[in-house]
Order: C-alpha cells, then sequence, then structure tokens
C-alpha cells in the first residue's frame, strides 16, 4: 500500500522533459511510481489532488551559509519558504568545522565579517560539540529540520585550524601543514562532506580585517588538498574567485587559469562565481569563452551565476551607507516612522550629507554601489523585479541634477513613505550587483541558457541585513517563467531542470533532483498562476534578538520532504524530516 498518491499533477520532473499529466505514488519517503493520468487505483493511506498545478522536485540550493544557524534552527528560512528541500553550506571558504576549542571566537569573526552574520547572534546561537569536521557532521545530524542540509569542508577553517597558533594564517603553508590539510579535506569527505571550498578575494575579511585563511593558497597547497578530496571520493571544488566584482581586472583570467590547471592536473571539478560585473561589464563574455575552451581541453569547470543580479537592500531600518554618519547616529534607535520625520527635515538631511563614511564595511558598499548607480533602484511595498533604466538613481542624478549621495538619501526616503514600516517593510534600494548593466536582464538571459552553468548564489543565511537572495527559486518561476516582458522567458522545464537535477548532480546528490521512481519524494506543488513574492521585512528572530531579512511568497501548495508535508498553502506543518546528507553513504 502507498503512503500516499498525488493525483493530477503538472509534472515536470527535473530532466528537463516538457510538462505531462501525471500522478505521484510514494511509500517510505520515496517515489515509489511516477503513474500517467489517469492514476490507477492504488491501495494508499492518503491521497492528495494537485489539481493540474506545477508539480516539481525539491530545489536544491547549492550556495547557503546556514553553518552556524543550522546548529539551533530547525526550519532555515528563508530557503524554506521558497520549496528549497536541500540546502549546502560552507560555501566560501568559511565555516566552522575543524575548530580548536580556543579558537570559536576567530571563526565567529571570520563568518561575520564575510557573510554579513551578526556576530553576537552566532556566539549565542552556536553549543559548539565538536572539534573535527566528522564530530560537526555528527552534530548537524543529531537534529532534524524542515529542509535537508549537507556539508562542504572550508578552507578557511582547515588552514586555522592546521596553523593552530601561528600568528600568520595567510603565510605559505610548510610541507608538513600541507600533508595536515590535505589529510583532514579527505578525512572530511569519508565523513560525509560533499566537497571542498575556498575563497580569493582578498577584500573577503573577517571583523578584524584578516582575509579568509587560504585566500593566497599556492597551487601546490591547492593540489594536494584537491587530490585528497577526489581520492576520498569528492572530486569537487567550489571556489570564489579574486576580481569577481571588477576589482581586479587582470585577476579573472589568471583565475581560469588556474582552475584550468587545477582541473587537468587533479581531474576534479572546479565551481566558480562568476557573472556580469559592472566594472568590466564584457568580461563574462571571456570567462566563458576560456570556460568552454578549458573544458574541451578535458578540465571541468562550472560557472556558479545568480539568477537575479545579486540584489544589495539598502533601508533606513537595515543597512545605508550613511549609518556611521553621527548626525544619523543621534537617531539611529528611534522607530522608523518617527526618524523618516527626522530625516526628511532639511536641516539633518544638510548635516547628514555633509558627514564622511568612514566604516570600512559602510565604504566597500559604497564602491559597490558608485559602480551601480544606473542599477540601483527604488522598492516600495511591491518588488520590481526588471526595471526600467529610467527608474534608476543614475537616471534621477541627470534629471534632478543631483549629486549621488542626495539621490540615495531622497530615494530611500520616497521608498520608505511607499512602504509599510508598520507591518517590518521599510522600503529598499536595491542595487543589481552584477547582470543588470543597461537597465536589464540580457547578460544574465545569457548565462542562464548556457550549458555549463549551474545557478549558485543565493547566499541563504548570509548577509542577513543586507541580501535576500534565498527566494531565487519563487523570483525564477515568476518573472523568468511567468512574468517576464522586456524579454525572452525561460521554459519551466529548463528553469526546473537549473533549480533540481543540475546542482544535484554536481554535487552528487543522485538520490534527489528528479521526480522518478526510486528517488526520495522531495517535492513541491506550486499554483503558479498565483505565486507571488512579498517584499522583504525586517524580522528580530536571531540569536540575542538581532535582526535579519525575511522574505515570503504565497502560492506554494504544498511543499514534501522525504513525503511528509512541510508546507501546505505557505504555512509550516510542523514536521521536521530533514536529513544530513552524507556523501557515498
Amino acid at each position: 500500500m502507498l503512503d500516499t498518491l498525488i493525483k493530477n499533477c503538472q509534472l515536470v520532473d527535473g530532466t528537463g522533459a516538457a510538462p505531462r499529466s501525471a500522478a505521484i505514488g510514494i511509500k517510505n519517503g520515496l517515489i515509489k511510481e511516477i503513474y500517467e493520468q489517469p492514476a490507477p487505483e492504488v491501495p494508499t493511506a492518503a491521497q492528495v489532488d494537485a489539481n493540474g498545478q506545477l508539480t516539481t522536485p525539491g530545489f536544491v540550493d547549492v550556495h547557503t551559509h546556514y553553518d552556524g544557524q543550522a546548529t539551533w534552527d530547525d526550519l532555515l528560512a528563508p530557503s524554506a519558504y521558497h520549496g528549497v528541500t536541500t540546502a549546502i553550506m560552507g560555501n566560501c571558504g568559511v565555516g566552522f568545522a575543524p575548530v580548536r576549542p580556543d579558537a570559536h571566537q576567530f571563526l565567529v569573526e571570520l563568518m561575520e565579517g564575510v557573510e554579513d552574520i551578526p556576530g553576537s547572534a552566532l556566539a549565542d546561537g552556536i553549543k559548539w560539540s565538536w572539534e573535527s569536521f566528522p564530530e560537526y557532521l555528527d552534530a548537524l545530524d543529531s537534529n532534524k529540520r524542515a529542509i535537508n542540509i549537507a556539508a562542504q569542508m572550508p578552507h578557511g577553517a582547515l588552514r586555522a585550524y592546521v596553523f593552530g597558533d601561528d600568528a600568520n594564517v595567510n603565510a605559505p603553508a610548510t610541507a608538513a601543514q600541507i600533508a595536515d590539510m590535505a589529510a583532514l579535506a579527505g578525512e572530511a569527505v569519508q565523513a560525509g562532506a560533499l566537497s571542498f571550498s575556498s575563497n580569493r578575494i582578498p577584500m573577503h575579511t573577517s571583523v578584524t580585517g584578516e582575509p579568509v585563511p587560504g585566500t593566497f593558497a599556492e597551487a601546490g597547497e591547492l593540489v594536494a588538498i584537491l587530490n585528497a578530496v577526489k581520492a576520498a571520493g569528492s572530486g569537487l571544488v567550489q571556489v570564489v574567485p579574486a576580481g569577481l566584482m571588477g576589482e581586479d581586472p587582470d585577476a579573472p583570467l589568471r583565475e581560469l587559469e588556474l582552475y584550468r590547471q587545477l582541473s587537468l592536473e587533479t581531474g576534479c571539478t572546479i565551481a566558480f562565481l562568476t557573472g556580469q560585473n559592472h566594472v568590466n561589464p564584457e568580461m563574462y563574455h571571456v570567462i566563458m569563452e576560456q570556460t568552454a575552451k578549458a573544458n574541451a581541453e578535458g578540465a571541468s569547470l562550472c560557472p556558479s551565476i545568480s539568477p537575479g543580479g545579486g540584489g544589495l537592500l539598502m533601508s533606513w531600518d537595515t543597512f545605508n551607507p550613511f549609518a556611521d554618519r553621527p548626525s544619523y547616529v543621534e537617531i539611529a534607535e528611534l522607530p522608523l516612522q518617527q526618524r523618516i520625520e527626522l530625516l526628511c527635515d532639511p536641516k539633518r538631511r544638510a548635516q547628514i550629507l555633509s558627514e564622511p563614511t568612514t566604516a570600512p564595511m559602510l565604504q566597500h558598499a559604497r564602491m559597490i554601489l558608485m559602480s551601480s548607480l544606473d542599477c540601483t533602484f527604488a522598492w516600495g511595498h511591491v518588488p520590481v523585479f526588471e526595471p526600467e533604466p529610467e527608474a534608476s538613481l543614475a537616471y534621477r542624478m541627470e534629471h534632478n541634477k543631483q549629486d549621488a549621495d542626495s539621490a540615495i538619501y531622497d530615494s530611500l526616503c520616497e521608498a520608505t513613505r511607499d512602504a509599510d514600516p508598520a507591518n517590518g517593510q521599510p522600503g529598499f534600494l536595491k542595487v543589481f550587483m552584477s547582470g543588470y548593466k543597461g537597465g536589464d536582464f540580457r547578460a544574465t538571459e545569457e548565462l542562464l541558457k548556457a550549458d555549463s552553468t549551474v545557478i549558485g548564489s543565493s547566499d541563504g543565511g548570509a548577509h542577513v541585513n543586507v541580501i535576500c537572495d534565498a527566494s531565487y527559486p519563487s523570483f525564477m518561476l515568476q518573472h523568468w517563467v511567468r512574468d517576464r516582458d522586456r524579454g525572452a522567458k525561460l521554459s519551466v522545464e529548463h528553469v526546473v531542470k537549473m533549480m533540481t537535477q543540475d546542482p544535484a548532480r554536481l554535487y552528487g546528490l543522485h538520490d534527489r533532483g528528479t521526480l522518478q521512481a526510486g528517488k526520495r519524494a522531495d517535492l513541491n506543488i506550486i499554483d503558479l498562476p498565483a505565486l507571488s513574492m512579498k517584499a522583504p521585512k525586517v524580522v528580530n528572530d536571531l540569536p540575542s534578538g538581532a535582526p535579519r531579512l525575511m522574505q515570503r511568497a504565497s502560492g506554494y501548495s504544498m511543499t514534501m520532504v522525504a513525503g511528509q508535508p512541510t508546507f501546505i498553502d505557505d504555512q509550516e506543518t510542523g514536521n521536521r524530516p530533514g536529513t544530513l546528507f552524507r556523501l557515498n553513504q
């Protein structure tokens, strides 16, 4: 007898096949059978009528930073709100294992600096019960969640552990240190780590200014670690390349050459973040051409891209470029509705605009913003997915004869008045950090259609006050499949495949990613015509009450994990069937 029969599905099975009418039989958390409609009369304990709605595999998000949150949170929102049923952590070379007992704070400060997760939340939330990476996996495995998780071995934590009390964790490694790192990386994969991750952007630093350990690692160190990872059964590396944001115009091609050599020498696949940066907007063409050339030579390089331009969100209630200016600091703790009245006062406005920004993080954000003024737009209570160039800050500056700071300031005030502060929606400026030069998604469309790319930049759990891109599955379906009117739409089967089978295959998750007999019963039933992303809200639900952005969507009729409904009509059921996936186990 089946546990559940889901009838009347518009099945998009994740393989790239066209939608078809079907029914799904589920037994013991697995798909027992896919039936063509009309569904047969089979003994079953429960039936679900999908009413012709889109039915997909659960979405696989390969780029999250729930490494700390997963130790205290059994929901893992916002990813859980958007049909994600498996989230992969340990990206960008940062994480919390292995760790020496006296190095907890170092890893907290590293994660806070690189991924903008409040150190107070990490310090209060993480209950350290591990030292080795296998022990960390055991700790994760001891709890159930609404979604499944998997982890990677991060270079930063690995190097810090091996270097120990060494004053310079970014110094060239000795032969003995390289051997130790390789052995521990192999041990992590044998225990179930999916892969190894590294970070090569010098500007990614801890709150103390220390670059991620491994940022400057030499090729010999990387080869030794990758060989150990390959021998243990993985063969995948995730990396953030130098020059990603255009800060070093020569770096992207140097990085690609390094990845080509590493892949050819070790047999590993290198998944690297890329996209159209706004400093050198044509470089992505060269990157894709060189990637194709390297792969034709026998390398295995996989560009990881953002489907929505990597949205940096600024608001008066979260993160804004004026946050450290004294005249703003004076009123920063006031309720937003009271604060906005003071911010609109001409005298205070003039005073704030006359003061400098000195905080390094704000200066870095300002650098990104200044190169993306033509890709920055006001958001009120309704998200704008592909706004016209005439709505940009650059257009406003030219039309109103304003300088950048004045335009940013006034747009923030106007977006707040157009939002709903009483319900946690402060109004935002959205900065498309990549993929939007020229005021549309033509470059992003090209990358989404490329055979070699994978979606891999949601940053779920990270940048909690400035980015909320973990909602990308809803964005992909609502914008790219259903609503886009400023360019070509993408087929639903292509988009679903990019969010299911493609990432699952890349990361070795062979038991999921498609709706086929024998695979896990992780799936979504979605009312596509009614799917609607909500504006992000500010919630104070992290440990110690720290705030973060949260974005929800409506239209998810059901999400299932291992055959159990975790969400019904956008509301969580309380079921926690999610488990830790261990590679090769």
